[in-house]
């Protein structure tokens, strides 16, 4: 693409570059970012696993300390890029990763959030939204990872889709001790679509 085409597209009061070979903003996106919106979060030190173009981050690094992940280079070439012409690059940093790998197991975060790959694959296919044979290969990886780094009262707020296997997935989730609580969901042609919020289920149980 050359530097005349670059497709950069208004978003609230963001304008956001949408890079090639990265996932494009879209319905999933934008339920997640709404969801960020209306938790209105301050100081907080929060993360995004799999930033894409950025957007959920620029939300985020308003008002809290933020880390954004990405297996994907030109993801997270393309997060840094909206953030500095954002001018949110300071309450920010980015790292190009599988998931939390690099960071340290400690309870570190108030919040973890993320958007996973969710559509079933029986083979390896794009990384930006196959989910492996049930589609929560990656969630499943997701969630696993965020505990080990969220504070005891963390929260991690994450999209759900019809499209997986949801019963095999709320299976683990109740497993680590989690209580889900689905904050919202949004019908589509062929899906539908939910930002569910999981919190350890000893914080009720006092």
């Amino acid at each position: 693409m050359d530097s005349s085409d670059v497709l950069v597209i208004p978003i609230d009061d963001f304008k956001i570059t949408v890079c090639d070979f990265v996932y494009e903003p879209s319905d999933d996106t934008f339920l997640l970012y709404d969801a960020v919106k209306s938790l209105a979060l301050r100081k907080r030190r929060v993360v995004e696993i799999g930033c894409g173009v950025g957007l959920v981050t620029l939300e985020l690094a308003r008002n809290n300390i933020v880390l954004a992940t990405d297996l994907n280079l030109e993801a997270v070439k393309c997060t840094l890029k909206n953030l500095k012409m954002n001018r949110l690059y300071l309450n920010s940093d980015l790292i190009c990763c599988d998931s939390l790998k690099p960071v340290r197991e400690f309870e570190i975060f108030d919040y973890v959030f993320f958007n996973p790959p969710y559509i079933p694959t029986e083979a390896e296919e794009d990384m930006a939204w196959s989910g492996g044979s049930d589609g929560i290969e990656v969630s499943e990886k997701f969630i696993l990872d965020s505990i080990k780094r969220l504070k005891k009262t963390g929260r991690i707020v994450c999209v759900f889709s019809s499209c997986m296997n949801l019963k095999k997935l709320y299976k683990l989730i109740d497993k680590l001790g989690l209580r889900i609580t689905i904050k919202s969901k949004k019908k589509f042609f062929f899906e539908e679509l939910y930002i569910a919020i999981l919190e350890r289920k000893d914080l009720y149980n006092k």
